[in-house]
């Protein structure tokens, strides 16, 4: 039907003006205002991207010429703004706040990485916001977000056209965040509250409705289309379903336009949906561009009649240097407070640590897992846990037995794909606090450990404000003090994940060298330091194949793996054809002088599970590697 009347209107209507408004979106912002080098464009000349400064001043200017020709402007985010720069993080959101109060935002819907200082903290920020977070598929049990700036939905008048806007929350919320950080919130399925609020923003006088979803837009966007109707003709997939917002789409007849977030991939052009004719607009994030795009909407019935873009046939434009300019002043309130950010950041001057949820008892043993730990020292894993939670509750259940039998004091796990699982396995671990990365956009980190042991003096995430290297997913710190023989020894651990694939390699080399400068830099201050993870890397490449170089250039640190990565049956990734040894142990000399005793060991965790495939199907395709040692006292004061 809205097909068949804007086919009408616009036959009648033809020589008619359309309404213009002018719409402008961010999305995934993620604390990046600050200028920017554009690596993901070209890694050895990368042009500079000039941030908040530059949008600023565009907005101000479109804002100008907007009041003297009559047109319409609205600006809308897409979630997910303040988490991934100490800027955002050093004081849960607020600076990004003010800045978006400067830019004059009319609305938002939250994203689930919004949540990541706490749903509390979230409902702070809405109250010092000077426009709504729309939240219309928030279920709320005794949660936090009682702000009356946390709206279901609002309508604009703009340019005589009454516009509503209403938000959803991706529904996949408490599998994407800590249930530690929702506080029971949860959020509905998209379709249904959708459904429930459309009529009654049409009866409150809505003509033109536009959606802000925070479930993103997915890369390929053709390909998962397609795979996406052959699930709907198929009976696999319905509107009942948790979906992305270019699914959702295509149940939306009453709405005429979707603003996404949620996913970092950015389109030049909105998405038609040829079932609902529904458009879908998603821009890149990370502060690196924005979209507009004017919507037409006819004068006389204002029906949306579709959309015109305002520069080289684009809906997105990039903030680069070479097409911007910046707001002199806006860009030196960005620099000082990207200064105060760092300093109060890694200083760990706001840190708290995360209060765990109750915990459950895990009366199962359906495995044959070893205890490992021994009195005196420390027993350390690394364990790339493939897309946690491989198997969804099959994988919680395995995994928390294999961490309660194997007893080690600390593990670091990498490649948590829905983090919210990740409270549903501490839940089993009591004797376990834990810290998950906080500033990553793709595949978190986490280090648990035994909190009778070890005291959280910090956690931060080194190169969180640059990242490109590190594939989104800056390394996990965690500064402990262990209590050991009476004695109290500082200890960093840091947890990473270096880059796969395609422009891999060189993207390891840089974040190896940027991790062995800021090592060399803070060495003289803390020295016991031990580096794990998956480091998608063999020490047994040739020379210039890997990234290890600068640290095996300098006799401070060494590999404690690197004498069984010869060793063909402790093979951390055995999957044929690829057979390598990728997950390494590196430590300081001062922690773990050499010649020291210590035992290092890929855990064969198909010997007690029935076989690798058994293995392989609850919980990774990657194999824990532990490192045991014991601290020596008078190295470690």
């Amino acid at each position: 039907m809205k097909h068949l009347l804007l086919t009408l209107f616009l036959i009648g209507f033809v020589y008619t003006e359309p309404i213009k408004i002018n719409l402008i979106t961010t999305n995934d912002i993620h604390g990046m205002i600050s200028p920017q080098k554009a690596n993901f464009m070209n890694p050895q000349y990368p042009p500079t991207i000039l941030g908040g400064a530059a949008f600023s001043k565009y907005v101000d200017e479109l804002r100008t010429e907007t009041d003297n020709t009559g047109e319409g402007l609205l600006i809308l985010d897409g979630g997910n703004f303040f988490q991934g720069h100490p800027l955002g993080l050093a004081d849960g959101g607020y600076t990004m706040i003010e800045w978006m109060n400067r830019i004059g935002y009319d609305a938002m819907v939250p994203g689930s990485y919004d949540f990541i200082s706490g749903a509390q903290n979230l409902n702070t920020l809405s109250k010092a916001a000077s426009f709504p977070f729309l939240f219309s598929n928030l279920i709320c049990t005794d949660c936090p977000l009682t702000s009356e700036n946390i709206k279901p939905y609002i309508i604009r008048e703009i340019s005589g056209v009454k516009i509503g806007i209403l938000g959803v929350v991706n529904s996949q919320l408490t599998e994407l965040a800590l249930a530690e950080n929702l506080i029971g919130t949860d959020a509905e399925k998209e379709v249904l509250s959708i459904r429930k609020w459309v009529p009654e923003m049409k009866e409150n006088g809505a003509e033109l409705i536009i959606l802000l979803s925070s479930s993103g837009v997915p890369w390929n966007r053709e390909e998962e289309y397609e795979k996406f109707r052959t699930e709907v003709i198929n009976g696999q997939i319905d509107e009942n379903a948790s979906l992305n917002a270019l699914q959702l789409a295509y149940y939306l007849e009453d709405v005429d336009f979707v603003v996404a977030g949620g996913n970092s991939k950015g389109y030049w052009l909105p998405w038609y949906d040829p079932h609902s004719h529904t458009y879908v607009m998603q821009g890149y994030g990370g502060g690196t561009e924005f979209s507009h795009i004017k919507l037409l909407v006819n004068e006389d019935s204002h029906l949306f009649m579709g959309y015109e873009t305002v520069i080289d046939g684009k809906a997105s434009q990039t903030l680069l240097a070479d097409d911007f300019q910046s707001n002199r002043e806006d860009a030196k309130w960005i620099e000082n407070k990207i200064e105060e950010s760092h300093t109060s950041y890694y200083s760990g001057i706001n840190f708290q640590p995360l209060q765990k949820l109750s915990s459950q008892s895990l009366n199962r043993d359906d495995w044959d897992f070893p205890n490992l730990n021994k009195d005196e020292s420390i027993e350390i894993i690394t364990w790339n846990v493939e897309f946690f939670p491989h198997a969804n509750d099959s994988t919680i259940l395995a995994l928390a037995e294999a961490v309660l039998d194997l007893n080690a004091d600390i593990i670091a796990f990498q490649e948590l794909r829905r983090t919210g699982w990740f409270s549903k396995l501490m839940a089993y671990l009591p004797e376990y606090d834990f810290i998950v990365s906080q500033q990553a956009s793709f595949m978190d980190l986490a280090i648990i450990y035994k909190n009778n042991i070890f005291e959280l003096v910090r956690q931060i995430e080194p190169f969180a404000e640059n990242d490109y290297n590190f594939a989104g997913r800056p390394p996990l710190q965690a500064d402990f003090i262990v209590s050991m023989n009476g004695q109290d020894i500082p200890l960093s651990v840091v947890n990473l994940h270096m880059k796969c694939c395609d422009s891999g390699l060189s993207r390891r080399q840089k974040a190896a060298q940027m991790l062995y400068e800021y090592l060399d830099e803070s060495y003289a201050e803390q020295s016991n330091i031990i580096v794990l993870g998956d480091w998608n890397d063999d020490t047994k490449d040739e020379p210039g194949q890997h990234c290890f170089d600068p640290f095996f250039q300098d006799d401070r640190f060494y590999f404690t793996t690197r004498e069984i990565a010869f060793d063909i049956s402790q093979a951390s990734y055995p999957n044929e054809p690829y057979v390598s040894f990728l997950d390494h142990i590196m430590v300081s000399e001062q922690l773990l002088p050499r010649g020291t005793d210590y035992d290092v060991k890929t855990i064969l965790m198909g010997d007690y599970m029935g076989g690798y495939d058994i293995y392989e199907a609850y919980i990774s395709d990657h194999l824990p590697v532990l490192l045991s040692f014991s601290i020596q006292i008078e190295n470690g004061q």
